[in-house]
């Protein structure tokens, strides 16, 4: 197989009855497989926005989603609700000239307002195709009989045009365009004719003939003006393109190379290519001028179809003109027109979850997304969050999507971090039921060819050992660094500064080589009740992550009654005064008297613990002390809250808390980095924690935690609660001040003030899930209002807790 990692999806079964079940799709490469082993949904439409970077995809099953190319992130859903099955049930998606509207056409038409979702005109129509003009006042539409029509968008009044010959079936229009002056349409029918059509009169001005073949062999899928008006171009089922000059009708060119079907035809921007789909499996670059084959993309199903089962259904081209876009099985491929090689692929599940994955496996992906895939290698399985750690790299296939140069980051691919496999796991400990306190566990790690690398304890689902660098990145050096100075660019580009090299070999923390064999036993406390320990390790370069190996027992022990323990941090004055705060302090000492207060209702008041650091106590020193008494006297069941309000910096894609010991110089000895606050996670006992980050850049923590305890892994965490408040993402400055707090402290204040719209759950209980999501829209919402984005980032892994009672 090639160093470039090529991901093809090949779907197993559709025909037309798949129109009413999606079934599972695989993807096969020869030696290494991905498998998807979860519904998908069946991409059969797509529109291309010509003033931003969204594509809008149009499934079966009435749905269609927006994406975003330029992030690699799926936006919206949008979905119809319609009794229809078959060819009508494609959903068939253009977007509007203003960018701001879309009309989603199955059953019938309806222009849907994208930032609301909401449905602002809807028709009845019902067509196979439609086109919208350039001034977005009129729609071209083509039906399963012979007739065209005219919709307009205003009025909705209808006016048909006279269409094809009326031969039933035979008749039916596949594909309609509208040129560019808005004067003329075109479309193409089964009958194996293309039709020109003077849109003011309603008549037909020529016919183009040329596609040859008995029906079905006959009939012409696909036909779209060039962007000059001045050239058509169709595509047919007797397996050829070819290019009309519109004003004559005269055959200019016959574009010969697929083997089967072609569905799709697109012209470039600039009218110099051409891009064809076919059920060949292919899409074909063509020049225009010559009608020679520049480049195939491969890459879609091969050798499951049936008469309804496309290869490559749909192709565009982006409005920039470097990339095109194919549609086909259930994925969206985004192809680099001048190297011919596959950017990433895109594929929405019909649970709404999502996955996007480049070649070399760098993927970005919803909650859940990324378990429905899976990579296979000989007699091998491995589940992708085995290669969380690494290949999960937003950044990178967003830098990817954009154009950039990712050869510098994108040092390893999934290829070749498979040629180092992970060790295997065993438990040599037998656990069984018990009234102790503390359990014993003992497990083995071997060598399977990759070597040891870092290994982690879980107990249920908490993290509470680990000997490696989570994702440690090059340490800088000490720096003098003005903090005004980090903005969102020169955060950014710091981020880009690192390339993904695999993390150091990890050792014991007694210092010793793990070797081909690493016993280790490890004590746990046990909580009342069910009781899961998990132990992973990963290969020596840990880039690849074992199967989490699981073991449970009941524990008998009498239920303690929980306490709750607060750690509020606020530093205003620095010593590097220059960039010295307001609000910090107030925001930490108001956030501590607040949680007191209500979580008096369900905590015993006695029970309720606080230390509350500021300006010259909150030293590095003077936080880990506190750190480390707190981990003394916390157990399993209780909760613990640690809220930080100051500085926050973003420095080589590691997070940290600047202390009050800061002086200017960026150093070990004035921050606490994204792996220290794990290191305090994992001090601290208790399974149900919330951090709350109200700094700067405070998104940029999950670049670390959620290596760790991620939704990945929490699916085993049933009396674990791990959640995190990141006052503003990786990108972005925090405001500090808005009516006597920063805005983030406001709004969790707000939501603790016995506000009935934080309880999500609408049971008289405000929770620490309900809470978040609540202060993540509040602060949104203000933030639009006064002209400062700022959006918190709320990750919640695990169990949801009450954080107090509504009165």
């Amino acid at each position: 197989m090639s160093a470039r990692l090529k991901i093809i999806i090949v779907l197993l079964s559709i025909g037309c009855a798949s129109c009413a079940a999606t079934p599972d799709i695989h993807s096969r490469i020869p030696g290494t497989n991905f498998e998807i082993n979860q519904p998908a949904q069946l991409a059969m439409r797509l529109a291309v926005s010509t003033g931003s970077n969204q594509v809008l995809v149009g499934s079966v099953k009435h749905v269609s989603t927006l994406w975003d190319i330029s992030t690699g992130q799926k936006l919206k859903t949008f979905r119809t609700s319609s009794s229809i099955i078959g060819i009508a049930a494609w959903v068939r998606v253009q977007f509007l000239p203003d960018g701001k509207r879309v009309m989603i056409h199955d059953s019938g038409i309806k222009i849907v307002d994208i930032e609301t979702g909401r449905v602002v005109r809807e028709f009845p129509e019902s067509h196979l195709d439609f086109a919208v003009s350039p001034d977005g006042k009129f729609s071209l539409m083509g039906g399963p009989t012979h007739e065209l029509a005219l919709l307009d968008l205003t009025t909705g009044q209808v006016r048909k045009l006279k269409g094809h010959a009326d031969s039933g079936w035979r008749g039916a229009i596949y594909s309609v365009d509208i040129s560019p002056d808005g004067k003329y349409g075109i479309s193409a029918s089964f009958d194996s004719t293309v039709r020109l059509w003077d849109l003011a009169t309603g008549e037909e001005v020529r016919r183009f003939l040329g596609h040859t073949g008995t029906f079905r062999e006959g009939m012409v899928n696909s036909v779209k003006f060039s962007p000059s008006g001045e050239y058509a171009l169709s595509g047919g089922s007797d397996k050829t393109l070819r290019l009309w000059e519109v004003k004559t009708g005269k055959l200019l060119r016959t574009f010969v190379g697929h083997t089967d079907v072609i569905y799709s035809v697109a012209f470039s921007p600039d009218g110099r290519l051409a891009l064809s789909g076919s059920w060949d499996s292919t899409a074909r670059l063509w020049d225009v001028a010559t009608g020679e084959t520049l480049k195939i993309f491969k890459g879609h199903a091969e050798g499951y179809r049936s008469s309804f089962d496309p290869g490559v259904y749909v192709v565009r081209f982006m409005p920039d003109n470097k990339y095109a876009i194919t549609v086909g099985d259930a994925s969206v491929r985004i192809w680099d027109i001048a190297s011919g090689r596959e950017v990433a692929m895109l594929v929405s599940f019909e649970d709404g979850e999502w996955l996007v994955i480049t070649g070399e496996g760098y993927y970005n992906a919803s909650t859940n997304g990324h378990r429905y895939m899976r990579l296979l290698t000989g007699d091998k399985a491995y589940d992708m969050e085995q290669f969380y750690d690494v290949f999960y790299r937003p950044d990178i296939v967003a830098a990817k999507l954009r154009g950039e140069d990712v050869s510098g980051l994108a040092t390893l691919t999934m290829q070749a971090a498979i040629e180092s496999p992970p060790p295997s796991v065993t438990f040599t400990s037998d656990l069984s039921d018990t009234d102790q306190p503390r359990v014993k566990v003992c497990y083995e790690i071997k060598n399977a060819g990759g070597g040891i690398g870092e290994v982690r304890l879980f107990h249920n689902g908490k993290l509470i050992q680990s000997d490696g660098y989570y994702k440690e990145a090059a340490r800088p050096a000490a720096l003098q660094t003005q903090l005004a100075a980090l903005n969102s660019r020169a955060v950014y580009e710091d981020m880009r500064s690192i390339s993904v090299k695999g993390k150091p070999d990890a050792v014991s923390l007694s210092g010793r080589p793990k070797g081909d064999v690493y016993t280790d036993c490890r004590e746990v406390d046990a909580v009342p009740g069910e009781n899961q320990v998990g132990v992973t390790a990963f290969n020596a370069g840990n880039t690849v992550q074992s199967h989490l190996n699981m073991v449970q027992f009941n524990s008998r022990q009498k239920a303690e009654e929980p306490h709750l323990y607060i750690l509020a941090v606020g530093i205003d004055q620095y010593q590097e005064n220059s960039v010295n705060l307001k609000f910090a302090v107030k925001d930490a000492g108001d956030i501590a008297a607040k949680l007191r207060t209500q979580a008096a209702t369900v905590y015993a008041p006695g029970n309720i613990h606080y230390a509350l650091l500021t300006d010259k106590g909150a030293t590095k020193a003077n936080i880990t002390r506190e750190i480390e008494t707190l981990a003394k006297a916390i157990k399993p069941q209780d909760s613990f809250i640690l809220f930080v309000a100051g500085h926050g910096v973003l420095l080589q894609n590691q997070y940290y808390l600047l202390t009050h010991d800061y002086d200017g110089t960026v150093s070990e000895k004035s921050m606490i980095s994204s792996n220290e606050i794990v290191e305090m996670s994992k001090q601290i006992k208790s399974l149900s924690q919330l951090f709350i980050f109200d700094t700067c850049h405070a998104g940029g923590v999950d670049y670390i935690i959620s290596g760790l305890y991620d939704a990945r892994m929490s699916v085993l965490a049933k009396k674990m609660g791990l959640h995190i408040y990141a006052s503003a993402s990786d990108r972005e400055t925090a405001m500090d001040g808005y009516q006597g707090n920063g805005l983030f402290t406001h709004t969790l204040l707000d939501g603790l003030s016995n506000n009935r719209e934080a309880d999500r759950n609408k049971d008289g209980k405000v929770t620490v899930v309900g809470l978040g999501e609540y202060a993540k829209k509040r602060t949104q919402d203000i933030s639009k209002q006064i002209g400062q984005s700022q959006t918190p980032l709320i990750i919640n892994f695990g169990k949801d807790s009450p954080i107090y009672k509504l009165p």
